[in-house]
């Protein structure tokens, strides 16, 4: 990424920042929201070296990681006047990458509406609107503390830097919403699923921090670890786009389907052609919700005309969550599969797994969330025989997680 396109990305994000607190200015209170929150986590880690760190570990937290970390701290600034709204969400994080970083920042516009017919658009940078869990401030997770492989990967490696239009039609208390997005700088958008794989962590990245490859990837090609890459560029100057069509009944059961392609060159370097379809379910039994989600997609990056890395993605989760009030109790299964192939054949990038997680959750007052969550991943991957490790792997995380709102 050049310099040029750097200046733009961080011009583009802190106006939009900006523009979140100049719309507020002169508007009633109730039109300001500033909320967060911060977490503590006690943690009995994983005995895997964690991918965060360069290694191949599938989870937050392996094992170098101490027993008592910090883990969130996250804060989101919303302002409305009249039809127009902003929001800026950041977070710190004096362990991985900047320590102060911003994940969305847009600005908007809801038209006013007196038919079923209501129309919105937004600009900036901000998350794709299918995920089912990751519903809370600062796109956190509400059933779980740790999301599925699915939101994990989104939450590391996807974002919408651009525009995307809203079209919604209510009746009866059906919704059918079809949303559209023109988006820039993710053409190297697949290079970790493709090199790392799935994986399953809470921390979301930052729009100017960049991510690190496993340092397997790194010998492999003669280089020395640590080797990093800013996930979100602009190399061929082609706007990517997504789809996503919904239709929500009397607001107990939905059903989600979407489109992405990133429209990216993969002959280009550090390019990633990447697609995916996408689809999703939700129901509401009383005080149970289900929810479910899938995604499959492929990824290709083209060294020249002759070389190129090509990985098939797929994973799936299903969840079910019981709310008792005060007390929220969550399980949810996923399973995850990659399949690479280069010119030469079959990759060790390959890989199958599926992971478990429990999570029991207690809110005593509004402004504190106790959670604990046991969570089982279980996957083969032969590029751990790089590093001398087993392909085979079996890693288990608990967390104790004290969350106060502000």
């Amino acid at each position: 990424m050049g310099f040029g396109t750097i200046y733009f990305l961080m011009r583009f994000a802190v106006l939009a920042f900006f523009a979140s607190i100049l719309l507020a200015t002169g508007a009633s209170a109730a039109a300001i929201q500033f909320e967060g929150f911060a977490d503590v986590r006690l943690v009995a880690p994983s005995a895997q070296h964690t991918y965060l760190d360069g290694g191949l570990g599938k989870l937050r937290y392996g094992e170098d990681d101490a027993n008592l970390k910090s883990g969130n701290i996250v804060a989101e600034l919303r302002g409305q006047q009249d039809n127009w709204f902003a929001q800026a969400d950041g977070r710190i994080d004096t362990e991985y990458g900047i320590a102060l970083d911003l994940t969305e920042a847009f600005i908007g516009y809801a038209a006013p509406s007196s038919t079923n017919w209501r129309w919105s658009m937004r600009v900036g940078a901000f998350f794709p609107p299918f995920s089912l869990e990751n519903e809370n401030v600062g796109w956190s997770t509400f059933w779980t503390v740790t999301p599925s492989a699915i939101n994990s990967w989104v939450g590391a490696e996807v974002r919408t830097i651009g525009a995307e239009g809203t079209l919604e039609w209510r009746s009866n208390d059906n919704d059918v919403t079809l949303i559209g997005s023109l988006l820039g700088f993710n053409d190297s958008n697949g290079v970790l699923i493709a090199e790392r794989g799935w994986s399953f962590d809470d921390r979301i990245s930052g729009l100017f921090e960049k991510e690190r490859l496993p340092d397997a990837v790194a010998v492999a090609a003669g280089r020395t670890p640590p080797v990093t890459i800013h996930v979100f560029r602009e190399i061929d100057n082609t706007p990517g786009w997504y789809l996503d069509l919904s239709y929500e009944i009397e607001g107990k059961t939905g059903f989600e389907l979407m489109r992405y392609d990133n429209e990216a060159d993969p002959m280009l370097t550090r390019s990633w052609h990447t697609t995916f379809w996408e689809a999703g379910f939700r129901r509401q039994l009383g005080n149970v919700t289900i929810l479910g989600q899938a995604m499959r997609g492929d990824t290709i990056h083209r060294a020249s005309a002759a070389a190129f890395t090509a990985t098939d993605f797929q994973s799936a989760y299903a969840l079910v969550g019981w709310d008792l009030t005060d007390w929220w109790l969550a399980a949810r299964a996923d399973v995850f599969q990659t399949r690479t192939r280069t010119a030469a054949g079959p990759s060790p990038l390959s890989e199958d797994g599926h992971a478990f997680d429990a999570t029991v959750t207690w809110l005593p007052r509004n402004w504190v969330r106790l959670s604990a969550e046991y969570l089982l991943v279980e996957d083969t991957r032969a590029q751990r025989l790089i590093e001398g490790d087993a392909p085979h792997q079996t890693e288990t995380q608990f967390q104790f997680v004290v969350r106060t709102y502000f």
